[in-house]
């Protein structure tokens, strides 16, 4: 095996005929084989193919190697869809020549195969190939609500949002029955939850006592590392509040979301400042680069991904 770490598994690279062969290991992967993969691509992989026989139709499995026209990512699906030209097959389905969409998923073995491979296409690979993140479930908290987040390279997915039935402030003995009752029931769902998705580690975030009742709930529940951080809002806000804020940045380091996160951050405050040391726009940062005044640039996927071969080089 060519590369190996917990993320994308490089089985083969043959650089000289710009052939890799790779084995998706999770969600991410597949983020990350939608960023690299362009239109004119080829693409080969065992798929499911409706054909004829006898006047009959049935799904058959079977090898086919596409030329890539349309990636479709479904995150949460688990699935990445390419659809393209069929360029070989099976002789005998005839079915060279039309279109096919390969679904990929965890577990599929792909070659893939371009005239030139970019050096942001191959950085992104072997990255995602070296990965070795802790699994780890993000709990925003307050009185009033949670949310059970894990975090992904292409964003947050929210597993659940629970709200807290408190009764009122005016009957202090029976508000802490309940909070001690709602912690407990929060405590089983994110154990629930952790061994759900694998996760190694919890982070509980929030404003007031309730993130740390929660937390030394969770850690008498579960052997789970427990980590604990402020925030302004609990539920999904107080999540992506402690992101941006870099609090988590010891627990997440392995995920790219977070440093993108912050430095989006560090550019809408140098746009509002207005210190002139921020570019916005394509030609703004276009010229920038071309004095050599660029210290960290930031490139939406669309970009990188498009058609426009002329844009794509400018990039």
């Amino acid at each position: 095996m060519l590369c190996e770490g917990l993320g994308l598994k490089v089985l083969a690279w043959d650089e000289k005929h710009g052939k890799m062969l790779l084995r998706i290991e999770g969600q991410d992967d597949l983020w990350c084989l939608y960023n690299v993969l362009e239109r004119g691509d080829m693409v080969t992989a065992r798929t499911l193919r409706e054909v004829k026989v006898d006047d009959r139709s049935s799904r058959r499995p079977m090898t086919l190697k596409i030329r890539v026209e349309k990636v479709e990512f479904q995150p949460f699906t688990e699935r990445l869809r390419i659809r393209g030209v069929v360029l070989e097959g099976p002789d005998r389905f005839g079915v060279v020549g039309s279109h096919h969409t390969i679904s990929v998923g965890e577990g599929s073995e792909i070659l893939v195969e371009k005239e030139s491979w970019p050096r942001h296409a191959l950085k992104r690979i072997f990255k995602a190939a070296s990965r070795r993140p802790m699994g780890i479930l993000l709990v925003g908290v307050d009185s009033e609500e949670a949310a059970f987040v894990v975090p992904h390279d292409y964003g947050f997915e929210v597993l659940a949002e629970v709200k807290l039935n408190l009764p009122g402030k005016q009957d202090p003995e029976k508000r802490d029955e309940a909070l001690a009752e709602e912690v407990r029931r929060l405590a089983l769902k994110a154990k629930e939850l952790a061994e759900r998705i694998g996760a190694k580690a919890v982070a509980v975030v929030g404003p007031g006592f309730v993130k740390d009742a929660l937390a030394e709930e969770i850690s008498s529940k579960a052997k789970l590392k427990v980590y604990v951080d402020s925030a302004s809002n609990g539920g999904f806000q107080g999540v992506k509040e402690a992101v941006r804020r870099g609090v988590l940045r010891r627990v997440l380091k392995d995920f790219s979301v977070i440093e993108e996160a912050e430095l989006m951050e560090q550019l809408l405050a140098h746009i509002s400042r207005g210190d002139g040391k921020a570019a916005y726009g394509f030609d703004e940062v276009e010229r920038a680069a071309t004095y050599g005044a660029v210290d960290k640039l930031l490139v939406l996927d669309e970009l990188i991904r498009s058609q426009d071969l002329e844009l794509r080089g400018r990039v």
